[in-house]
């Protein structure tokens, strides 16, 4: 049965949308709102601003924006029922339920895979303590794992039979067809199902929200002719290029320590989780992704990266530096000991070893040059150039552009290089890095620079602009616009907005909450463009950082300073227009006419100056 409209308002209202928002992206406050990196496309600066007051969230970069169910929604990939219910559930409102009949013909299609998914992990779990799971026990003991690591981690087994999931979760409902496109069970050529998983180690994969997705799974005879890792398929729920396996439980720890730590195995995460270095994650049976490390940038900006000390590891850790710079990444690679990976290091010389090593990590620049000289490549001319244009590569590749001074400083005092020739060379490497960049970036469309009046008046003014945000921040000053004249916008833009505005203003109180509750206008142009306006990003008046949270700002006081320089900006257009006309005609009964238009004029434009110079004196205390 449909949810009631107003029960799902008050889901929205008591939901903090910056406490929600926080989880994903790390928020600072700027004035009234709160500001961050956008979840929803990758960026260097933030344009992802969130308005607590009344709710609502904008990036100006890519365009998104709208409530708590919206970003839910959007960054969660789940229907508008389910963000509801996950809100629901997070505020502790019991939400009305139909019969279990109606309610299961309901469930979304990815709900019942993540059910079914959930399922599978807690009978893995339960199989590890089982007699059946006792070899499975015993390796994980034997790997250092503690019981509350194999815990936290949610640790399983999959048994040796062939159908022991099959079997248990069709006793639990589950359609088989659930089951196969979930990843859990394959259908052999003949048509019969079996477990896709039998003895083997069974690490759950969640999402960003603690939703098993997936799993990591380990084979326990070492002799067997299989992979000694497999993992999920690709599933309607889960993507190994865009998930990172224990990202959900150091969430937390990339705030607090500022860091992240990546590491190649599962094992390797457990191991340096289970001492203390807890904001640490590996890729799920995939190499390093670009949608990795953007999940991770939403939450710190240091990066160490700790892979296997053997030539595969040493490969991967220079292809995951280059990566990593050139999304905004401070990259520090933590060197072990040949042929050691994290979890066999912290075993056989343990934790403040490890940490010693992390305090000791290399820049990527000595990282780059030392595998050079591994391979006696710094010995000669040539070797030194080839290792150069690779560093200058990377550095190319930051989007910091005044590191780049710093650090071709350094590479010329190492080398000996006149910074001239490591100039040039970074031009060469920037030129062929843009060439290289082929994917379309979603950016606002920017304003045409080139002198053109007529054009201008498409854009919204300042005034305009403060104008329309007085208005949908604070709806109670329409009656202060039913006391004056109508209001006439100057640029098209505006004009548009305003009439938009109005036309939302006949049918609802407050427009803007109508905005945040209705999605379909959410989603129209006007009603993103509005929405974009309504989060202050910056100061709405000259004199609007005087004012403080214990002395809000005078709205009121506000919308006749936009009205009087809307106004004053109409007069100084009909003047300029007054002054190209004047002399083109030669009658002087016409100049006469135009004289006096434009004395008329003059005089409006002193009177509004006069009325603005008072307000700003009463103001201000002058």
């Amino acid at each position: 049965m449909p949810l009631p409209e107003g029960l799902i308002e008050q889901i929205r209202q008591r939901v903090d949308l910056v406490e929600l928002v926080s989880e994903v992206v790390a928020l600072k406050r700027v004035g009234r709102n709160y500001a961050g990196l956008c979840p929803f496309h990758s960026e260097e600066t933030p344009s992802f601003f969130v308005h607590p007051e009344r709710g609502i969230f904008k990036c100006f970069g890519c365009g998104k924006g709208g409530n708590a169910i919206t970003f839910v929604m959007e960054y969660y990939r789940m229907g508008f029922l389910e963000a509801v219910r996950f809100l629901a559930q997070r505020i502790g409102i019991t939400l009305p339920t139909a019969g279990e009949e109606e309610e299961a013909r309901k469930e979304s299609h990815e709900q019942l895979l993540l059910q079914a998914l959930q399922a599978a992990a807690r009978f893995y779990t339960q199989m590890l303590t089982s007699a059946e799971g006792a070899a499975a026990l015993q390796y994980a003991y034997r790997r250092g794992l503690r019981m509350e690591t194999l815990q936290r981690f949610s640790i399983g087994y999959a048994p040796e039979r062939w159908d022991a999931l099959l079997q248990y979760l069709r006793e639990r409902g589950f359609h088989e067809a659930v089951l196969e496109k979930a990843g859990l069970v394959v259908r052999s050529e003949r048509g019969q199902l079996y477990d896709r998983f039998r003895h083997r180690l069974m690490f759950p994969i969640y999402d960003a929200i603690g939703r098993v997705v997936g799993f990591g799974a380990r084979r326990l005879r070492e002799e067997e002719a299989t992979p000694k890792y497999l993992n999920s398929p690709t599933t309607p729920v889960y993507d190994k290029s865009r998930l990172l396996y224990g990202f959900y439980q150091a969430r937390d720890a990339f705030r607090t320590n500022g860091y992240a730590v990546l590491v190649e195995g599962y094992l390797d995460v457990l191991t340096l989780h289970q001492a203390g270095v807890t904001p640490v994650v590996a890729t799920a049976g995939t190499a390093l992704t670009v949608d990795h490390l953007r999940l991770l940038r939403r939450y710190c900006q240091q990066l160490f990266v700790v892979y296997d000390a053997d030539r595969a590891g040493q490969q991967a850790t220079l292809r995951a530096l280059e990566l990593a710079l050139a999304e905004g990444f401070d990259v520090h690679i933590v060197l072990l000991p040949d042929g050691e990976d994290p979890d066999s290091f912290v075993r056989a010389q343990g934790a403040e070893a490890f940490r010693l090593r992390m305090r000791h990590a290399v820049p990527f620049v000595d990282f780059v040059l030392l595998q050079y000289q591994r391979q006696g490549m710094l010995e000669t001319p040539q070797g030194q150039a080839q290792a150069v244009r690779h560093v200058v590569r990377l550095i190319a590749s930051i989007p910091d552009k005044l590191l780049h001074d710093f650090l071709i400083r350094r590479v010329a005092a190492r080398f000996g290089i006149a910074e001239s020739v490591l100039y040039e060379e970074l031009a060469r490497q920037r030129q062929g890095l843009h060439a290289e960049r082929t994917l379309p970036r979603i950016a606002p469309a920017q304003p045409d620079t080139a002198p053109q009046p007529e054009r201008a008046r498409l854009r919204l003014f300042p005034e305009e602009r403060q104008l329309l945000q007085t208005i949908l921040l604070c709806p109670a000053v329409w009656s202060e616009l039913a006391h004056g004249g109508p209001v006439e916008f100057a640029s098209e833009e505006g004009q548009q907005l305003w009439e938009f505005l109005c036309s939302l203003r006949k049918q609802y109180d407050d427009p803007l909450a109508a905005l945040v509750a209705d999605m379909e206008l959410q989603q129209s142009e006007m009603g993103q463009r509005l929405m974009e306006i309504a989060i202050v990003t910056e100061s709405p008046s000259p004199r609007w950082w005087q004012f403080t949270q214990s002395d809000p700002p005078d709205e009121r006081r506000l919308l006749r300073e936009s009205l009087l320089r809307l106004r004053l900006r109409r007069i100084e257009e009909q003047l300029q227009r007054l002054r190209q006309l004047y002399g083109q005609h030669g009658s002087w009964d016409e100049q006469r006419q135009f004289l006096r238009q434009l004395q008329e004029l003059l005089v409006q434009r002193q009177q509004l100056v006069q009325q603005l110079t008072e307000d700003t004196a009463w103001n201000t205390g002058g």
